[in-house]
């Protein structure tokens, strides 16, 4: 037994040191995996509903093992978008974040995903930088400041004066886009107030009440 323990303790020492420097201490790496046991319990509850349903005689057209199907699938999804997700860190997270809030903070639920999806469609086209403080601070395209933490604090601060959630809607939208909720084609790869690249995709006008424009995101 005292054997069995040590082989256990070893076991499970090394799969700890196995795990990727820079993710082992990311909040975010962490709160990904925490979800995804989370969504396999649920699947694991909705097997054995469902096998339970059996054998009281249900068939697999019955609405309620239909719907433990549902939940397996739903869960199903939610676990590939949290593994897409934890493959980054808190800083791309709140690099991207920051750079929603200065191109669409103040606008809608819409746009702000639509300015995360295209930088995310940049990281994944050759054409430009492979990660999101690449991307964002490439020279030309965005900008540098997007990616200091002082501009993260400094939209934290206004909130916390105001009361508003502003950052946390913004941060909401870069985690949609990196776990591939967004529906927008891979290859709009520009966003702004002008047409562009080889075509627009689409065209989203916002009026504030006290000022207006119109986003346009374009095919590259």
């Amino acid at each position: 037994m005292k054997k069995l323990l040590t082989v256990t303790i070893l076991a499970f020492a090394l799969a700890v040191s196995m795990v990727p420097a820079v993710f082992a201490a990311d909040t975010n790496y962490t709160t990904c995996m925490a979800a995804i046991s989370e969504q396999r319990d649920i699947q694991d509850q909705a097997h054995r509903t469902a096998q339970l349903l059996r054998t009281q005689g249900h068939g697999d057209s019955s609405p309620y093992i239909v719907a433990a199907k549902s939940t397996w699938n739903e869960a199903q999804d939610a676990i590939a978008g949290y593994q897409k997700l934890a493959q980054y860190t808190d800083e791309d997270i709140r690099i991207l974040a920051t750079t929603v809030y200065y191109e669409a903070g103040n606008t809608t639920e819409e746009l702000r995903q639509y300015v995360a999806q295209v930088v995310m469609n940049r990281v994944g086209d050759s054409r430009f930088p492979n990660t999101v403080k690449a991307v964002i601070t490439q020279p030309g395209q965005y900008a540098q400041k997007y990616a200091t933490v002082e501009a993260t604090q400094s939209i934290k601060d206004k909130d916390a004066q105001n009361g508003t959630y502003t950052y946390l809607s913004c941060e909401n939208a870069a985690k949609q886009a990196m776990m591939g909720l967004v529906d927008m084609p891979s290859n709009v790869l520009y966003q702004a107030n002008f047409r562009q690249g080889s075509g627009t995709w689409k065209s989203v006008y916002f009026n504030s009440g006290w000022y207006a424009s119109t986003s346009y995101f374009c095919y590259g």
